[in-house]
């Protein structure tokens, strides 16, 4: 009972409550038409034209209050599912506005909840999007780092590519990594010690490009002499050295890194971008180091080669050119020769009982006369001829612009000065030698004739008693 009275009572503002006083309200009009129809019909006496007028006037009151109140509550309805159709096209900045506490009120302010959780919903949306963009731009670029890292890792190992042609296409690869990227690598040129720049890509602003490195001189000088990193950001701590730096090479991020193949300083690779505020990642760094390692690699790769391809073409004990070289350059100078008509010649030296010498004094003291023998004749090498073991006793040189007549006065020159030093350290032991002389193109015009015919001439020397040249 309680509870009935409770649903039936008008004073709370719900509207269960105002419908039923609507409905209320309105059902008056009928039950005063059937009033004034019963005062009629069954009651003449209350025929009367100031009751009609009353009961009249009563019924329209009554029913306009009823409207005004069925108005009231549907009005807002009404309102609210216009706001609704805004929100629900997409303008979530939209609010209803709330002017009843009611069930129509309670609803407005659910639906305003309800629109700022899919606002804020939408904006964490937004930012993951960015999270998410960012992230596929790291990506991207870690995949082209990667990409790059493994095309001249490739190359590397292949040997394909020129030494200098790979190290621009690193630097290349590495400036494009990072936005508004610049790279240049430093190395040292003329043995002096100092770095200069040798390759540099998109490196126009900056004025690095004019500046020398010199082993702890400036900041990039104490970097190579710690053989540390130098890192240049927002992030990095601040200094007189580094802000002098900036300002005077127009740099505002920058990495570098010395190039080392153990103690020995092979170059230094520096990187950097343009951006503002910007901070290197742990990862960025690595990656650099990674290309910096790469570039130090094929460095080290090209300086092994061209050792190995010295050694092919030296002698292991004399560190004099051999057989092979010798005789590839003697058909190089030939040609030459003929082509402008100048003379070339050829000659070749035979120590004289040099197999005595090795069974009175051993192989460790013949090793070193030969050595000795090898200095002798070096010193009185021009710096266009060539000189080569080309067997065990025997040597060659090459000597291009040179007539037979000269080349006998220096052979001859070699043989006295030969025949005066001493070739054993503990005590006193000379050797001689005999040599063959001859000349292009009056003795021959292919490497096998002038070979041919220095070997005759030698042959005939030691048939005339060694210690001797002939031609």
């Amino acid at each position: 009972m309680k509870g009935l009275f409770k649903k039936l009572s008008i004073v709370p503002k719900g509207m269960r409550y105002k419908l039923l006083l609507a409905f209320s309200l309105m059902s008056i009009i009928p039950l005063l038409v059937l009033a004034y129809l019963a005062s009629i019909y069954i009651f003449p006496q209350l025929e009367n034209i100031m009751d009609v007028s009353t009961v009249v006037i009563l019924s329209i009151t009554i029913a306009i209050l009823g409207l005004v109140l069925a108005k009231g509550f549907i009005d807002p309805v009404i309102d609210m599912a216009i706001e609704a159709r805004v929100i629900a096209s997409g303008e979530y900045d939209k609010k209803i506005a709330v002017r009843t506490d009611d069930e129509i009120g309670h609803l407005g302010e659910s639906i305003n909840i309800m629109t700022q959780r899919i606002r804020s919903n939408l904006d964490e949306l937004k930012s993951y999007g960015q999270k998410t963009r960012e992230i596929n731009l790291e990506i991207h670029k870690k995949v082209l780092a990667l990409s790059s890292l493994l095309q001249i890792g490739d190359i590397i190992s292949a040997g394909s590519m020129e030494l200098n042609t790979l190290l621009e296409l690193a630097i290349q690869k590495a400036a494009t990594i990072f936005d508004t990227g610049f790279c240049i690598f430093y190395r040292e040129k003329d043995g002096s010690g100092d770095l200069l720049p040798a390759f540099s890509y998109n490196v126009d602003k900056e004025k690095l490009g004019d500046l020398t490195i010199r082993a702890g001189q400036g900041l990039l000088g104490r970097t190579l002499q710690d053989s540390s990193t130098l890192l240049i950001d927002e992030g990095s701590k601040r200094s007189n050295d580094i802000e002098v730096f900036k300002t005077t090479y127009n740099v505002k991020n920058m990495v570098a890194i010395p190039l080392l193949s153990g103690k020995k300083i092979l170059g230094m690779l520096v990187i950097g971008t343009r951006l503002d505020d910007l901070r290197y990642k742990i990862d960025d760094i690595d990656l650099i180091k990674v290309f910096a390692k790469q570039m130090a690699i094929a460095i080290e790769n090209d300086l092994l080669i061209k050792k190995t391809q010295e050694l092919t073409i030296k002698d292991d004990l004399t560190d004099l050119y051999n057989k092979t070289y010798i005789f590839s350059r003697l058909e190089e100078e030939i040609k030459r020769a003929i082509f402008y008509q100048r003379p070339c010649s050829f000659i070749i030296f035979n120590i004289d009982t040099f197999s005595a010498f090795r069974e009175a004094n051993g192989e460790l003291a013949a090793e070193e006369a030969l050595k000795k023998m090898a200095k002798v004749i070096r010193d009185n090498l021009d710096p266009v001829g060539k000189l080569a073991r080309i067997g065990g006793d025997e040597f060659a040189m090459l000597l291009p612009e040179k007539n037979k007549r000269e080349t006998m006065h220096i052979a001859e020159e070699i043989r006295k000065k030969i025949e005066s030093t001493n070739f054993l350290r503990e005590a006193k032991a000379s050797l001689t030698v005999s040599g063959g002389v001859s000349e292009n193109p009056i003795d021959g015009a292919t490497r096998e004739e002038l070979f041919k015919k220095a070997q005759d001439a030698l042959h005939r020397a030691k048939a005339l008693g060694k210690n001797r040249v002939e031609a």
